[in-house]
């Protein structure tokens, strides 16, 4: 079982069909014109099936709930991230932790969101504070 998609004729016979993930992708590709009517919905419950398939099988096997799992994950690495770089650091070495888990999650996750900038913006405050209160 592969991905839900349908192939999507096209009315010139030298390009080849086009695969379609979306119900969307199908209008766009073939217009909304009544003579394609038909041939869209036909298409459409074919899609609508596949996705059925797909959803039971990945539900059957736990794909789905990995997946939740996964992702409710991911949002806890994010809000345990935006939690370390905006808090303060109150030494040296908590200012090398703010620069360690930057650069750690900064090869894991190269174009993650703001990161490692906001560890290291939140580093140079932490600096820039620590040295004011010494003067």
């Amino acid at each position: 079982m592969g991905f839900p998609r349908v192939e999507v004729p096209l009315e010139d016979p030298e390009r080849p069909s086009v695969v379609a993930t979306a119900a969307r992708q199908i209008d766009r590709l073939l217009g909304t014109a009544p003579a394609t009517r038909s041939l869209r919905r036909r298409l459409k419950r074919d899609l609508a099936a596949a996705q059925a398939r797909w959803d039971a099988e990945a539900a059957a096997v736990g794909l789905t709930s990995a997946i939740e799992r996964e992702a409710a994950a991911d949002r806890r690495v994010d809000e345990i991230l935006k939690s370390a770089s905006r808090t303060p650091a109150r030494s040296i070495p908590g200012v090398i932790a703010k620069l360690a888990i930057a650069t750690e999650w900064g090869e894991l996750e190269p174009g993650a969101d703001g990161h490692p900038w906001d560890f290291i913006r939140g580093a140079l405050a932490d600096l820039t504070a620590m040295t004011a209160s010494e003067t």
